[in-house]
């Protein structure tokens, strides 16, 4: 061997770089050996064997009807090979387990499962696995062989990527990870070096699967070659401090992570030791990428930075939905994507893998579901440092606020009739307590540009009977952070003010900002479970006017009836509506949302948990008119809800208009787990310009729990707080 050679050999050999544990890419690949050549492989050596020196020992040899042709990467999981299917005939990549790991039958039982259930992934942006078996002491993978080149080596080479380019990757890889998702498939390991890009331009996923393999090879040792720094630079809060734990929000995350990269060219915390980045992927913000490159469109890096919320709550809930944001991105700032694809008709809708419960669930299951809900909810609230009360002054210039200083405070309590005086005097972030049983009368009130609680006072039970504004609205919000906790708020207008029925009476009017409900009972004039719906559009919470860039509404534990719709939106100039319903109920004629188009793109993204909606003229309405052409863009995803449509001639899910039936396609996705649905025959309907078209629930993709048969509806009356 000459001088040349044996360099060239040596470079092959050299470990990959810090990030590349699970490389299976490759384009310049060398010619492959004969098969008379190929030797069996060696029995495994009794020391602890790295990537590079399983590469050595094995490069050459058969691996049952494998030929090892190539080392061309690994890491602390082991080596990847270029390798010859001697049967089939076919190129393929075969990734050996190291022998720390083959050594632990663990990690064996877990290896097979893992590439058992990663062979059941069939999708078009995902390296496929082939087969998994053993050999003597050699254990193995096999895999597609992917010819292309990864994100972080063509950013090194080309430099960061244009607004398009990143949207058309990212919802390719959001397409595999709503793929994979579905069947219970978690990659752990999303990073720049795991997404290669063919010369077609297809970005494809590998080691999907498998990565958790490359947590537990850490568990023992965080110094072993498979953890290495570049892995951290793209792990999500929840997943480093507990790799069980991790779900597809987990691998979102990562992926928000991998758009920084592709738009900078570094990870979003790329200084620093291994603890050092894991503690800023706990604590620090990371910076915006519109301001590191200003071309990048704003809605854009508000996708990003979503993506990388510390709160997996605060995330994209689904791939799915994050897809449909993209395209509706691209769509608003006239970005052409390489690979555009618009969603289906009908549109996609989930089922969890395995069969319904029993009825019969012992009552420890139903008590753990709920705990286990209400603990969720815990983490999406903003905390509150515990502060004492605020001892009264002679001064107050209201009798009812007992802490109604000159100087704002951080808590105040109230006997309710001076709420009002309590909100004015009270700093950002505060708390105002009502230590008040029963209704009390309060006037409309205006919150805006603060963070301001009002919760009921310990062992309390307050109702407050809001009289409307002037516009309809009890409460209005505009700007800053609103929440409400364990007390009842009804909308009471006088009745000079119900016959005129106001054409937009409503609860809350936001303008912009968050709302947070937390066991709260809700009510609005009018009879929840009549027939009929009453003149005039009501609407528990009403979204309207221009809300850049965007507002939430957050209700957790949250009952509400009357004759409204729960959630009605009007936006103009559009913008970004996050609703959030976890645990709850809702009795009304009408709606629990009712969205109207816009002249630009308004996105409404819907995550529903353990919801009992029983509503009179169906779930959801997206109404567009020559004025507001635009259908809004609905993402909605529901878990273990029960949904409830009284009139058997109204669908589910309606989009009415001038739009084609194409148009309401790409603007609705509806995903479901263990949902129920009862009432009419139709899920969804689109009546537009050219057509109408009903697509009942056995022509749904897959299908849908539905009984034509409606069950007991809930019952305010038995609320607390709902007659007061």
């Amino acid at each position: 061997m000459n001088e040349s050679q044996e360099s060239s050999q040596s470079s092959r050999l050299q470990p990959p770089p810090a990030d590349d544990a699970t490389v299976i890419s490759g384009g310049d690949s060398a010619s492959v050996r004969s098969g008379s050549s190929a030797l069996r492989a060696p029995a495994l050596p009794p020391s602890r064997t790295a990537s590079t020196e399983i590469g050595r020992i094995l490069a050459g040899t058969m691996l049952g009807p494998y030929r090892l042709d190539e080392f061309i990467g690994g890491g602390g999981m082991g080596a990847v090979f270029r390798a010859l299917d001697t049967t089939l005939d076919r190129i393929v990549a075969v990734k050996v387990l190291a022998r720390h790991d083959s050594e632990d039958e663990e990690t064996l039982r877990r290896f097979r499962n893992e590439a058992q259930s990663a062979a059941r992934l069939d999708h078009e942006n995902i390296g496929r696995v082939h087969a998994v078996g053993s050999e003597g002491d050699w254990h193995f993978i096999v895999f597609e062989f992917i010819e292309g080149t990864n994100i972080r080596d063509l950013v090194r080479e080309q430099g960061a990527f244009d607004p398009a380019r990143v949207i058309d990757i990212a919802i390719q890889v959001a397409d595999a990870l709503e793929h994979a998702s579905q069947r219970e498939i978690v990659h752990r390991d999303i990073k720049p070096s795991n997404i290669v890009i063919t010369p077609a331009g297809r970005a494809r996923i590998v080691d999907m699967g498998l990565a958790r393999l490359h947590q537990m090879a850490g568990d023992a040792d965080l110094t072993v070659s498979g953890v290495t720094l570049g892995t951290f630079d793209y792990i999500s809060p929840e997943q480093a401090r507990d790799p069980r734990v991790a779900d597809v929000r987990s691998d979102l995350y990562s992926l928000g992570c991998t758009m920084f990269y592709m738009f900078t060219g570094r990870p979003p915390f790329a200084e620093g030791t291994m603890v050092q980045k894991l503690l800023q992927h706990q604590q620090a913000e990371p910076p915006a990428v519109d301001e590191l490159r200003p071309e990048v469109p704003r809605r854009l890096a508000a996708i990003v930075a979503r993506l990388m919320e510390k709160n997996p709550l605060d995330r994209y809930q689904r791939p799915a939905v994050l897809a449909a944001d993209l395209l509706a991105c691209a769509e608003a700032e006239a970005l052409q994507l390489a690979h555009a694809r618009s969603l289906p008709l009908p549109m996609p809708i989930e089922r969890p893998v395995s069969a319904p419960l029993p009825w019969l669930v012992p009552t420890l299951l139903l008590a753990a579901l709920v705990a286990g809900l209400w603990l969720r909810s815990m983490a999406d609230r903003r905390r509150i440092e515990p502060i004492g009360r605020v001892a009264p002054t002679s001064s107050s210039a209201d009798p009812g606020v007992a802490s109604a200083a000159a100087e704002p405070a951080a808590r105040m309590v109230t006997s309710g009739a001076g709420l009002v005086a309590a909100l004015a005097a009270i700093e950002d972030g505060g708390v105002v307590e009502i230590d008040h049983d029963g209704g009390l009368e309060v006037a409309s009130l205006t919150v805006g540009g603060r963070r301001v609680t009002i919760q009921s006072a310990a062992g309390r039970q307050p109702v407050l009977r809001v009289r409307p504004a002037i516009d309809g609205s009890g409460v209005r919000l505009e700007g800053g952070e609103l929440t409400l906790r364990g007390l009842a708020l009804h909308l009471e207008p006088d009745a000079a003010a119900v016959d005129a029925a106001p054409s937009e009476r409503s609860l809350f009017r936001v303008a912009g900002g968050r709302l947070v409900c937390e066991d709260v009972v809700l009510r609005m004039p009018g009879d929840p479970r009549r027939r009929t719906v009453e003149a005039g559009v009501a609407a528990f919470v009403r979204v309207a006017g221009p809300v850049s860039p965007g507002v939430a509404v957050l209700l957790t534990g949250t009952r509400a009836a009357g004759d409204a719709d729960l959630l009605a939106v009007a936006v103009t100039g559009g913008g970004r509506v996050e609703f959030r319903w976890l645990g709850g109920a809702i009795v009304t004629p009408r709606r629990l949302l009712s969205l109207e188009g816009s002249q630009t793109v308004t996105m409404v993204d819907c995550v529903l948990e353990n919801l009992v909606a029983a509503c009179g003229a169906g779930v959801a309405a997206c109404l567009d008119s020559p004025a507001s052409p635009l259908p809004v863009r609905l993402s909605s995803t529901a878990s273990a809800c029960r949904f409830v449509v009284t009139d058997p001639s109204r669908p589910f899910v309606e989009q009415a208009g001038i739009g084609s039936p194409q148009d309401y396609a790409d603007a609705l996705v509806w995903q479901d787990h263990q949902g129920r649905y009862e009432g009419g025959a139709v899920f969804r309907r689109i009546d537009g310009a050219a057509e109408r078209i009903d697509l009942p629930f056995g022509d749904a993709t897959l299908p849908l729990l539905h009984t034509a048969v409606t069950g007991q509806a809930p019952q305010p009356l038995e609320w607390a707080g709902w007659k007061n």
